[in-house]
């Protein structure tokens, strides 16, 4: 059976989950929303992975509902699964997840939610080390082992909602919907590289002058503060730089080059 992963990611730890799905096939959903990746007809299973932001869904996952899958035919979809990663605790993230598709007229079959370091910069503004980010994939391994058999098994397990969850799921949908970010500053360290280019998920990091600019579509994954190998992006109060669980370069996004004005 064919699996293919949509996976959203900024610093690397949804990319992580997807990838223990050792036979799935994985792509950025900015690839499905750029017309650069799509569906085959024939898809079996559908995995949709994520890290949990303000208690909900992130944008481009909202995107990728609506104007993607919210435009196909899904009838071969017989099995869709979502997992979301956190730092504290996922609330009503899956069961928005469950909304979200049921809007399109698609089940969601399967959901589950793993704690990995968040790399949040306005509350983890230390970022976890390398060993500790470690630390924390180990002590799920027997639970993503167990999730990876479910979905090949195709074991139901459907989230449940809670009181309040349409106002929390408001509040998400709002709060993180993409916006200029002037928290983030380029320092003089800065190359021009392009790095932070190559990994932003919403293409919103462009090199002109020799220097990262940043527009106005900026959903705060912080990829481009962790991941510049300058440390040139800086953020007040924060100290250090989360690596996470892949390397920068699984970060990159196809066929994003560097645009120089």
């Amino acid at each position: 059976m064919k699996t293919v992963i949509a996976v959203h990611t900024g610093t690397g730890n949804s990319l992580y989950i997807a990838k223990q799905f050792k036979n799935a096939e994985i792509h950025f959903i900015d690839e499905f929303l750029s017309g650069s990746y799509d569906l085959d007809d024939d898809i079996d299973r559908l995995g949709i992975v994520f890290p949990v932001y303000c208690w909900g869904l992130p944008y481009p996952v909202r995107e990728f509902i609506r104007e993607y899958l919210g435009q196909r035919d899904n009838s071969s979809l017989g099995y869709v699964f979502g997992i979301a990663t956190c730092g504290a605790f996922p609330l009503y993230t899956l069961y928005d997840l469950s909304a979200s598709l049921a809007d399109v007229g698609i089940a969601l079959s399967y959901s589950t939610s793993f704690k990995l370091p968040d790399a949040y910069l306005p509350l983890q503004k230390k970022a976890v080390s390398n060993e500790k980010a470690r630390e924390a994939a180990s002590l799920i391994k027997g639970d993503i082992e167990r999730t990876v058999r479910d979905v090949e098994n195709e074991e139901i397990r459907i989230p449940r909602r809670g009181p309040g969850w349409r106002i929390i799921r408001k509040f998400s949908s709002v709060g993180m919907k993409p916006r200029r970010n002037s928290t983030l500053s380029v320092s003089t360290k800065c190359t021009g590289c392009g790095l932070c280019s190559r990994i932003c998920p919403m293409g919103n990091i462009q090199i002109e002058n020799g220097k990262a600019s940043f527009s106005d579509k900026c959903i705060s994954c912080f990829a481009c503060y962790h991941r510049c190998p300058e440390n040139a992006i800086d953020y007040k109060g924060a100290t250090g730089q989360y690596k996470g669980l892949v390397a920068t370069s699984e970060l990159f996004r196809p066929g994003r080059g560097i645009k120089e004005e």
